[in-house]
């Protein structure tokens, strides 16, 4: 499709079913399970043992700030953005439940970040090399397949202007994740199985435009630990599954009034014709590989396949405002191809290669590559290699990332 720059993003930011792939890049180091567990075990007469319960009530929080540059040969299209997340946990089944050992390893956590341009014309952020100030505006009435989808008052009520021409700080949603860090072991085979399950509260400017009222991710995890050379390494495999919950069945940006400048070159990036339709459900295949060479460095490696079936329509023949019909079914680099229920299918791919360092006992460094792009080349059927992109509209990301413990720095200086 013709805005496809801009669909990209939008999935990288909330169609990524799998936990680790769809929080901002400052939290990727950051652990389901807190990992600076003070709790110490304590023999009882009988010889059993008890875990006290852990510090802080349980409760513990991470501070995060990532710089993430993408690799892209073309100019107007590169992009330079800090963020700077917060992710707080409790520790659920150690407070509530320390004497059931099926439901101690429980864990909740909750994630938020912002987000800002350094450089570049990312339009959710509204850099300074854009001059338009109506490149986002508050009509929506391109979003429906018919007037009983979104009603022309509802769409003059939500406002989606970014005013002024100045950088401004991007906030994301908030993920809520309830996780079990070890649910069953395989007995001889030594395979770890664990999961986890979550909520988002749509709060980013990316999902309000696109009608977002929430997604529900569950997840499982297969892992099997191994020595060699006396260092640990860990193979895993984690299916998801996520569900999502649009006010409507189409989404797009409303187009701009006049072109926007970039490098003293005009562009006009988004036209109101094109119609994105909305996921209903998908699911991810995620494979990879950690290993420890020393102590206090790990080194990662990840292949994903990200599978999204998109809204069933009835009827897929859509008439814009101005009277154009739109056949919102027809195959496109967007969605490719859909059964006789007019289901919508897209396929993508994720790779990532990261290396972490623990400085300290409460900070954490890291350095990732990061590539989100279609499985299959642009209007053909080829399979696209998924390491390195430069394309304008799936490109590879570079990330380094530092992650504060606030309260493993309590328990490691302060206590």
């Amino acid at each position: 499709m013709k805005n496809l720059k801009v669909i990209i993003p939008l999935f990288l930011t909330l169609l990524v079913a799998r936990p680790g792939w769809s929080k901002p890049a400052s939290e990727e180091d950051i652990p389901e399970v807190d990992e600076n567990d003070t709790s110490v075990e304590v023999k009882e007469d009988a010889g059993e043992k008890k875990s006290e319960k852990p510090h802080w009530q349980g409760f513990s929080l991470n501070l995060g700030l990532g710089s993430n540059h993408v690799l892209n040969v073309e100019p107007e299209n590169a992009n330079w953005v800090t963020s700077y997340s917060i992710r707080a946990g409790w520790k659920l089944g150690r407070m509530l439940f320390s004497e059931n050992k099926h439901l101690k390893p429980l864990s909740l956590s909750a994630s938020f970040s912002l987000s800002n341009e350094i450089m570049g014309n990312d339009p959710r952020y509204r850099s300074q090399y854009f001059n338009n100030t109506d490149l986002y505006t508050n009509n929506l009435s391109y979003l429906g397949v018919s007037d009983s989808l979104l009603s022309r008052a509802e769409a003059e009520e939500l406002d989606r202007r970014v005013d002024g021409t100045q950088r401004r700080l991007d906030y994301s949603d908030i993920n809520l994740t309830l996780a079990h860090g070890s649910i069953f072991t395989i007995p001889g085979a030594k395979i770890d199985i664990s999961g986890s399950m979550g909520f988002l509260i749509p709060l980013s400017l990316t999902s309000q435009n696109a009608g977002l009222n929430t997604k529900w991710d569950t997840t499982l995890n297969f892992s099997r630990g191994f020595k060699v050379a006396g260092r640990d390494l860990s193979v895993s495999y984690s299916l998801g599954f996520t569900y999502y919950f649009y006010k409507y069945k189409t989404s797009t940006i409303a187009h701009m009034s006049e072109p926007i400048t970039v490098n003293g070159i005009e562009y006009d990036t988004m036209e109101n014709e094109s119609i994105s339709r909305t996921n209903e459900f998908g699911f991810t295949n995620m494979f990879s590989v950690d290993f420890s060479p020393m102590k206090k460095l790990n080194l990662s490696l990840g292949y994903g396949l990200l599978t999204l079936r998109s809204q069933s329509f009835d009827n897929c023949l859509y008439t814009t405002p101005s009277g154009e019909v739109i056949d919102v079914c027809a195959t496109t680099n967007d969605v490719r191809g859909y059964d006789p229920g007019a289901r919508g299918r897209r396929d993508f791919q994720m790779f990532s290669a990261g290396a972490t360092y623990q400085v300290l006992d409460y900070l954490t460094l890291g350095l990732s590559l990061s590539t989100f792009t279609p499985q299959l080349k642009p209007n053909t059927e080829e399979y696209q290699q998924p390491f390195l992109s430069f394309d304008r509209n799936n490109y590879s990301s570079i990330m380094f990332n530092v992650s504060y413990s606030v309260d493993g720095f309590y328990n490691k200086v302060m206590k």
